[in-house]
């Protein structure tokens, strides 16, 4: 079966009367992902071979290959990345670890996400900083304007990868040369893009990359990751880390607890690396699981296939939006969307009220503001189809 093919046959709800247009809000699990977990759990209520702890090594093995696959994804390696139970976890990791000085200042958007924000909110208060937040331009989201603001001070820029109620790209690779060549701190919210698209970590390359899995990662709730660049890991760690971030001095954890000569006071060696950002404690394995599978689907078509066949269909869908006399927020050049097309429908109460009558068809979408700017969300990914697409439009046409 052809990759798309195969994809669109995990979510066997599609062809069950769902239209599903919602995957940046919660993305859906695939049913063999749910198969997976709950294989898992069966054996984890069995206590296969009287061995109680299994579920530690089973967790770093899926772990692992996890790591890998989105090292693949993001062109980097795999001991760069620490699986964090969400975006905001990540965000704030990084920012914790960044060092800056009172009357220091933070670019950040107007236009972005809140969890952007949040880490920088307690910051400045505790650090005496200054937060820049830039306007958008038009109710475009720039990184032009974004540069524009920086200074001596500036010390970081803090950024999602998209506009999330507009669907338009940010100039990542500028923002990253531009932060490489003036010393900033290049921190990205890829949750918006990850999974539809990889990023290129090896040319104009951000500090810190974070990403939660629940929404275009096939609705992983609970887990998602935080990659950090090699030379980023070696200035700067955790400030907390648990002490699997780490290793005993000589063997393995499993070694040192069942040792007479294992103390509290033994040293615990902590490599310079993204993956120490971890919590260091026990991990969401079942999470781990999902992910897994979901990323094994993912990955069988490649960001590539996948982004192409995103934008497909969102052109089908912006030409059949201007038809039908909606205003589209999204560019319409391919090169500058991804998986996300926002019209506006006669104002955000107006645009509810469509989107509800839309669910009452069972065609799931949002509508989203931010700063003024949005209107009616619609996602779309490598499970959808043209036909999808057409549905959409009809169901609109009537509404």
């Amino acid at each position: 079966m052809e990759p798309l093919a195969k994809l669109r046959a995990a979510f066997p709800v599609l062809d069950e009367g769902l239209g599903f247009f919602d995957w940046a809000s919660t993305g859906l699990v695939p049913e063999p992902s749910v198969a997976a977990v709950e294989e898992f759990l069966r054996r984890s209520a069995r206590c296969v071979d009287a061995d109680s702890t299994w579920v530690h090594g089973h967790g770093a093995k899926v772990r692992g290959e996890v790591r890998r696959v989105l090292a693949r994804w993001l062109g980097g390696s795999p001991k760069d990345i620490a699986l964090v139970e969400n975006t905001t976890l990540g965000l704030g990791a990084a920012a914790q670890s960044i060092r800056v000085a009172p009357g220091d200042n933070v670019i950040l958007s107007e236009l972005d996400y809140l969890a952007v924000h949040m880490p920088w909110r307690q910051r400045a208060q505790r650090d005496k900083l200054e937060l820049r937040i830039v306007p958008g331009h038009a109710g475009s989201f720039r990184a032009e304007d974004l540069l524009e603001r920086i200074d001596e001070r500036t010390r970081v820029i803090s950024v999602s990868t998209i506009a999330w109620t507009t669907g338009e790209l940010v100039d990542v690779g500028l923002l990253a040369r531009e932060a490489r060549q003036r010393g900033i701190v290049l921190v990205l919210d890829a949750t918006q893009t990850f999974g539809l698209t990889g990023l290129d970590t090896q040319t104009n390359a951000p500090h810190f990359i974070a990403c939660g899995g629940h929404k275009w990662l096939l609705g992983c709730a609970g887990l998602g990751f935080l990659w950090v660049h090699p030379e980023t890991a070696a200035r700067g760690q955790p400030l907390s880390p648990g002490f699997l971030s780490g290793h005993p001095p000589q063997g393995s954890w499993p070694e040192w607890f069942a040792s007479a000569t294992s103390r509290v006071d033994d040293a615990v060696l902590i490599p310079a690396s993204g993956q120490t950002f971890e919590s260091g404690g026990t991990a969401n394995i079942a999470g781990s699981v999902l992910l897994h599978s979901n990323l094994q689907l993912l990955d069988a078509v490649g960001p590539e296939a996948m982004l192409s066949h995103a934008c497909g269909l969102g052109t089908r869908l912006i030409e059949g939006l201007s038809e039908r006399g909606f205003a589209v927020r999204t560019p319409h050049d391919p090169k500058r969307r991804a998986g996300m097309v926002v019209f506006n429908a006669g104002g955000a109460v107006a645009e509810r009220e469509l989107v509800s009558v839309l669910k009452s068809q069972r065609c799931a979408l949002s509508v989203r503001y931010t700063a003024g700017v949005g209107g009616v969300r619609v996602s779309l990914h490598g499970a959808n189809t043209e036909a999808d697409v057409e549905r959409l439009l009809a169901a609109l046409s009537r509404a």
